[in-house]
């Protein structure tokens, strides 16, 4: 009795094993799978470059007040509104999505300044637009 149900196992066994083979992906396909997940992760992890003008830190004294992104030797990016300009520092008034909190950032630990573009402004209607006034 035990001699029948080895050539069914061995059978099985078998089976199972070509069936495991024929699901999984070629190496090619494999490698290629690598790839673009690779290219994707590189993509995410690469931040969006802000429109705007790069300068340097003397030409920012006249532009208090303006959105700049400054992107430091820390190897962190930060973006906010200058509200303070001086010879060692930098202060910056995040947003809402940062905690809205002033941040100095000291001189020697900036990388690189760009100075946002402001949005374009929408043209507006003035009042010629379909909406009846009450």
């Amino acid at each position: 009795m035990t001699s029948n149900r080895f050539p069914i196992r061995a059978l099985l066994a078998a089976f199972a094993l070509t069936v495991a083979f024929s699901l999984a992906p070629a190496p090619a396909d494999a490698a290629q799978q690598k790839t673009q997940t690779a290219a994707k992760k590189t993509k995410a992890a690469e931040p969006a470059k802000p429109v705007g003008e790069a300068v340097e830190y003397p030409a920012l004294e006249s532009r208090v007040g303006q959105e700049i992104v400054i992107e430091t030797t820390l190897k962190t990016v930060r973006r906010g509104k200058l509200i303070k300009y001086t010879q060692p520092v930098l202060t910056l008034q995040l947003g809402p999505e940062s905690g809205s909190i002033e941040l100095s950032v000291p001189r020697e630990t900036i990388k690189s300044i760009t100075v946002v573009a402001p949005a374009a402004a929408t043209d507006k209607d003035e009042g010629k637009s379909g909406a009846k006034k009450n």
